[in-house]
């Protein structure tokens, strides 16, 4: 039903290709300067737009469909002087209210009156919290970046690069841009790059939404595009840190080998036809940015014995071998100040044409980004390795929208969407061929002779160098993947003011993914040498070299459709209808939504008991079953009491409902086989039969302006999940062929309830400025899918009771103050100069200090490995009852403009992250509680076991690489862990702009 109706919408909008964007509306009275009196029949337009509207009897007036973006609004009756009120911003889903008063005039070519708006300090419209960045405030920052910009908001945490709204989980939020969705629906994070300087406004809500949103349960990112004006404009904008070569300093500061170039263009083509497009080229020789030390390990100089392989694997280095020679290296040096191995290089392209024919709108748009990267999170142990293998990735969304208005008051879009995520690994020597990226002879050809593998197939072993791992030239450091997604979505509105305090809103949507993807190791090349062809390898023993592949066949030839390892097809639908009820002194938003997912996931028919097949390896197709659809109706309920036009009392409650990453249970069957049947640990089990995740939320917040220039506004906010993800053991019932296995299934619940302040101060002698501050208690039973798996593969019991999650923030805010000269202000000197100064805080996150023998692991990794494989440690106290330390940083701007001609204008900027330099700790080893001691060479771990280290690998010498490689500069901690112990270092961009 829902895929016929999904063809419908595509065939109905397939004479067009078109993106949407979300609009707002503008309403207001119009009255006698006078006698205070309404008008009725004054014409109120939007100039240099189609837009406008003619007042009622009441001088009532309402302009639908408004886009995103700034505009002056001109109220004309004959009699009277025109007014034109300039500057008025309108936001998407928000009404703006702009009343005018007329003053009657016997004069008919009187000047008009002209008046600047001012960005209402209190919003009354707007019945739940929501953080609204414009395009202004955006240039004027010292950080770059959406997601830089969405963190500074309040009731958001960043934690290890992820973003949590409210003590949600990573996963937990929905991103949308001009009104289309894009996530990446296996990891749900935003898979789309916005330009900066396409950006009109970002959005973050935070305590609820409206019906017409969904699948999302912590907050929505909205990102609105810029469109082009009535007249031509331009800008150039380069900047760059690369005032030093690689590990040198300028101005106290390392230089990352960055670049950012972004240039604009917009205007219009016709009368009824403008455009807008932006292209941004980012190049970053650093995207890890460290903390770290260089060093130069040398024999005589700092080493007591000479850098002699040892590794045991290798029969160069057995003295009972007659060709006994092992290598010998002369340094390992590795550089001051810059992180080798880990860069990436962006090009892209937003682009918006909006063509206006008065009853009917076209808006066509496109964001496009082709990104070439590559990081490797043990560059350390890669220093003779000149080898990579980047992944090239081209992410493409074409969305938007037609609009019909049918009369003043009543329109509906039809809108199409097209998606487009399409990556692949290729290697610096051999691109994409990857049977060829370790076979020895091409290699031995392709280097000259420089590097020689062991075998036909297998590079040299590492050097072992006083404990220590060293990667040879030529090895791979990784494998081949390649992955598609694409989505279709086509949607339908209808917006209708019925009565001016009555909008109804409806409408439904349907979204179709397809999903593929691949890796495999070129290891197994070996095995067609076994069997003689590609074709007569076993299924299952390709498998064994391939990782979790569906939509491709095993080789990665050709896409495959359909079957249990098809390219998966998720379906997603919904329709809401919703009612914006504004009175003077009462705004209610309420509304319903329908929710169907159709994930395609499978379930066994008894998990408990599961027929293998062990010939191929893989679960017997007549286990599984299909899960079917489900469905939802979420209430979403906001109020808003205008007490004044300075105060507003406002309460939202909502539920919300959202998927799983699909990473979850999206296996093939080679993958599930093998965990199911194989009867071993895994710190990423499989998960199948999985339901959405539930939330309800409420809040109750005040907004009070105060005189002219500051508002504040405070809300206090509660919600509970349940049914996030969380790992359970499965135990097999006497007689099964199968041992116990651990799944990913629903189970975990969470709490979070909080108080957010947020202060804004118009422009005021210069000065404008912005702060806000959270209080947060986030907790919950897990903060993870694999929190508690140690206890699961125990049999212990999990935890029940709620705890800190591991991302809580008590504590967190930002203040963001900018002090700026306007023109003909300040003099000569301080004209058009203007200084950003953004202070960002936080109190730390929870962690748990445990104990541990160590396990397994060996002289370079037992400092962390504790916390991989968590079955070897011990908790010391209750979980997350200690903290890491308070986060202190300050970003500064400092920009100056000048005046070319009357169109043409020159800034010239520095921009400065982490301005002194702070080295905040963001994460400990949960041995010691600190940074700098991960409780190894300290004896904390294992007195006995740091002393065999010692002894076997070196003495003096491996203390010391010890201590530079994973206690100064945090290697295994950031290898293994894939988290680092310090924030980012101090960047230093310098910059300069045109624009015309």
């Amino acid at each position: 039903m829902f895929k016929k109706v999904l063809i419908l919408l595509i065939v109905l909008a397939m004479p067009i290709l078109v993106f949407a964007q979300s609009s707002g509306k503008i309403v207001g009275v119009v009255k006698d300067k006078q006698t205070g009196e309404p008008l009725a029949g004054v014409n109120v337009v939007l100039q240099n737009t189609m837009l406008g509207a003619t007042t009622d009897i009441d001088g009532y007036y309402v302009i639908l469909n408004v886009p995103v973006g700034t505009y002056n609004i001109e109220a004309s009756y004959v009699g009277y002087r025109k007014v034109v009120v300039q500057n008025v911003r309108v936001s998407a889903s928000t009404t703006t209210e702009q009343n005018f008063e007329l003053e009657p005039t016997t004069l008919e070519l009187e000047e008009q009156i002209v008046v600047v708006a001012e960005r209402p300090l209190v919003e009354k419209h707007v019945t739940q919290s929501v953080s609204k960045v414009t395009t202004e405030e955006i240039e004027a920052m010292p950080i770059r970046g959406s997601n830089a910009i969405v963190a500074l908001q309040p009731s958001v945490v960043v934690q290890d690069g992820n973003i949590h709204i409210r003590g949600g989980r990573a996963e937990d939020n929905g991103y949308y841009l001009d009104g289309a969705p894009t996530i990446n629906p296996m990891n749900r994070v935003n898979a789309v790059h916005v330009i900066q300087e396409a950006i009109e406004e970002i959005q973050v809500l935070k305590g609820g939404y409206t019906a017409e949103f969904g699948d999302a349960n912590a907050g929505i990112i909205r990102t609105e595009l810029k469109t082009g004006g009535p007249e031509f404009h331009f800008s150039l904008d380069a900047q760059t840190d690369k005032f030093a070569s690689e590990g040198e300093k300028f101005l106290g500061t390392y230089s990352y080998r960055e670049h950012i170039i972004a240039a604009t263009a917009s205007g219009p083509i016709t009368k009824n036809l403008r455009f807008f497009i932006a292209y941004e080229n980012q190049d970053v020789g650093d995207n890890a940015k460290r903390y770290s030390s260089g060093y130069t390990f040398k024999y005589p100089d700092n080493l007591n014995n000479p850098l002699v392989d040892t590794n045991p694997r290798n029969p160069r280095n057995d003295p009972n071998n007659p060709a006994y020679h092992p290598d010998t290296l002369d340094a390992i040096t590795y550089p001051d100040g810059f992180t080798p191995n880990n860069w990436y290089n962006r090009h892209s392209v937003n682009s918006t044409l909006l063509w206006d024919m008065q009853n009917f709108k076209v808006r066509l748009s496109g964001v496009y980004s082709f990104t070439k990267s590559f990081s490797y999170r043990a560059p350390m142990l890669n220093v003779f390795n000149t080898r990579e293998q980047p992944y090239y990735n081209n992410t493409f969304l074409l969305s938007g929208k037609i609009t019909h208005v049918l009369n003043p008051k009543t329109y509906y879009d039809l809108t199409l969407s097209y998606y487009l995520n399409q990556g692949e690994r290729h290697d610096d020597w051999f691109g994409t061929d990857w049977r060829s990226w370790r076979d020895s002879a091409k290699i031995a050809d392709y280097t000259d002779g420089r590097v020689i593998y062991r075998s036909k197939w297998d590079p040299d072993y590492s050097y072992l160098v006083n404990g220590f791992n060293f990667l040879r030239d030529g090895t791979l450091l990784a494998g081949y993947s390649k992955n598609k997604q694409t989505y279709v979505n086509a949607a339908f509105d209808m917006v209708s003011q019925i009565t001016r305090n009555h909008e109804v809103k409806f409408g439904f949507n349907a979204r179709q993914y397809t999903i593929r993807q691949y890796s495999i190791s070129p290891g197994v090349m070996k095995e067609v040498d076994v069997y003689g062809s590609e074709e007569a390898v076993p299924e299952q023993v390709v498998a064994e070299w391939a990782g979790n592949v569906f939509g491709y066949d095993l080789w990665g030839n050709k896409e495959v459709d359909s079957g249990f390892d098809g390219a998966k097809k998720p379906v997603f639908a919904a329709a809401y209808i919703q009612d914006k009820i504004e009175y003077k002194d009462l705004i209610v938003n309420v509304g319903l939504r329908f929710d169907y997912f159709d994930t395609k996931d499978r379930k066994l028919k008894n998990p408990a008991d599961v027929d293998i097949d062990k010939d191929k390896g893989i679960v017997k197709p007549d286990q599984w079953e299909d899960v079917d659809p489900f469905m939802y109706v979420t209430p979403r309920l906001g109020f808003s009491f205008p007490v004044s036009d300075r105060t507003v009392f406002y309460a939202q409650y909502g539920k919300f409902v959202q998927t799983n990453e699909f990473n979850d249970f999206y296996y093939s069957s080679y993958q599930y086989g093998r965990q199911i049947g194989g009867g071993y640990f895994y710190l990423t089990p499989v998960g199948f039969d999985m339901e959405p995740i539930r939330t309800t939320q409420y809040e109750v917040g005040f907004r009070q302006q105060f005189g002219q220039y500051a508002a504040i506004d405070i809300a206090g906010f509660y919600k509970n999940v349940k049914g996030e993800v969380t790992t359970d053991r499965i135990t097999p019932v006497p007689g099964a062929e199968i041992q116990s296995y651990n799944i990913l299934t629903n189970g975990d619940f969470s709490t979070t309830k909080g108080v957010e302040i947020s202060f804004r101060l118009r422009r005021f002698n210069r000065l404008m400025a912005t702060m806000n501050y959270t209080y947060s208690d986030a907790e919950g039973t897990g903060s993870g899918q694999n929190s508690y798996i140690s206890a699961v593969d125990r049999l212990s019991a999990r935890p029940t009771q709620l705890n800190p999650l591991d991302y809580a923030q008590k504590h967190r805010g930002t203040v963001n103050l900018d002090y700026r000269f306007g023109k003909k202000d300040g003099g000569p000197v301080f004209e058009q100069f203007g200084i950003n100064l953004l202070y960002s805080f936080n109190s730390g996150h929870p962690y748990t200090m445990v104990t541990s023998s160590g396990g397994q692991a060996g002289p370079y990794d037992s400092g962390v490995d504790y916390m991989i494989d968590t079955r070897s440690r011990r908790a010391l106290e209750p979980i997350n009852n200690s903290t890491t330390p308070w986060y202190h940083r300050f970003d500064l701007r400092v920009d100056k403009s000048f005046d070319v001609t009357d169109k043409l204008s020159v800034t010239v900027y520095a921009r400065i992250y982490n301005l002194f330099n702070t080295k905040n700790v963001i994460n400990v080893y949960q041995i010691t509680g600190s940074a700098e001691d991960d409780g190894l060479l300290s004896g904390v771990i294992d007195p006995a076991r740091a002393r065999s280290f010692i002894s076997a690998y070196g003495g003096e010498d491996y203390v010391k690489m010890y201590e530079t490689i994973n206690l100064e500069n945090g290697q295994a901690y950031w290898h293994l862990i894939g988290r680092e112990l310090y924030s980012t270092p101090r960047q230093i961009f310098f910059g300069l702009k045109l624009s015309f």
